[in-house]
């Protein structure tokens, strides 16, 4: 793990059950990587809008994921379909989250917030891709794209 992505993960483990700001998705990498002094996403872009699909760093794919990277989700669903009949469904419309850890499987643990009705930090399982899972299967849809956090430049 990067010295950037530690300090991004860190600094939402930190804030784990607590409201960062105003407890948007948004805000939260924003805080986390002005803390960590890595790029945010305003930096990187400009004045974004609430609709924007955001860039948080430097472009990488799902397999070179790692804690302290950034998870962007445009109209993200995933099911889950336990192996004893059981089932979940969750979405994420328009969502950004810092991965805390992956699994081989495509899981992968994140750190979030505006889910599931709280405005707090949560820790969940979000999946990556479809297929078999441990206890059952899963199906995804929508678009992600992940990112690395970037030094800011020396001046």
């Amino acid at each position: 793990m990067s010295v950037l992505g530690n300090a991004v993960a860190q600094f939402a483990q930190t804030n784990l059950a607590s409201q960062v700001g105003n407890g948007e998705c948004w805000t939260l990498a924003e805080r986390a990587l002005q803390s960590a002094g890595a790029r945010t996403s305003t930096e990187i872009m400009g004045n974004v809008g609430p609709n924007d699909n955001y860039v948080w760093g430097t472009a990488i794919t799902a397999a070179n994921l790692e804690a302290g990277d950034i998870i962007q989700f445009r109209n993200y669903t995933f099911r889950f379909d336990s192996s004893d009949g059981a089932w979940r469904t969750e979405s994420r419309p328009h969502h950004t989250a810092i991965v805390m850890s992956v699994d081989t499987s495509g899981a992968v643990e994140v750190y979030e917030c505006n889910v599931n009705g709280s405005k707090n930090v949560q820790q969940n399982r979000l999946y990556l891709r479809t297929g078999a899972m441990s206890g059952g299967s899963v199906t995804v849809s929508g678009q992600m794209w992940f990112y690395r956090p970037q030094a800011r430049p020396t001046t």
